[in-house]
């Protein structure tokens, strides 16, 4: 076969064409998969007491979203409390109201079969070390 250069040059513009076309399905491909990232997000995802030991109270915003529709519950992992649950949901946010000396996690867990979509956590700090005061009794 023999080909003259204009041949050549369509024969190399279809290569590019076609190899820019899987490149960009790779990409989009890429995107799509990290919108089905599952995530929890809690904000502030921090507690400061003013003591340690002493409770911590804030107002945490829950976030959440999945790549499928579900049923999904938020729970404490520590004593698997369900704080929350939705039906038929991709994403959901609910306000929590925490108060703990410790830190705290909470999980996603899908209701059909019981498995943990995603777990984050509420760290507790303080500003002072609690000291213990000696009481001494004075008479004078």
């Amino acid at each position: 076969m023999c080909f003259n250069g204009r041949g050549l040059l369509k024969i190399a513009g279809s290569i590019v064409v076609v190899s820019n076309l899987l490149i960009a399905t790779a990409f989009s491909a890429e995107r799509d998969e990290k919108h089905s990232i599952k995530a929890l997000k809690l904000v502030p995802n921090k507690c400061v007491a003013l003591r340690k030991g002493r409770k911590c109270f804030a107002n945490i915003k829950v976030e959440w979203s999945t790549s499928k529709k579900g049923s999904y519950c938020l729970r404490r992992l520590s004593d698997k409390l369900q704080i929350n649950c939705w039906q038929g949901a991709r994403l959901g946010n609910f306000k929590y109201i925490f108060a703990s000396s410790e830190d705290e996690q909470l999980e996603l867990v899908s209701v059909d079969n019981q498995q943990t979509i995603a777990v984050s956590t509420i760290k507790v700090s303080w500003v002072h070390n609690s000291k213990k005061r000696r009481t001494r009794w004075r008479v004078f």
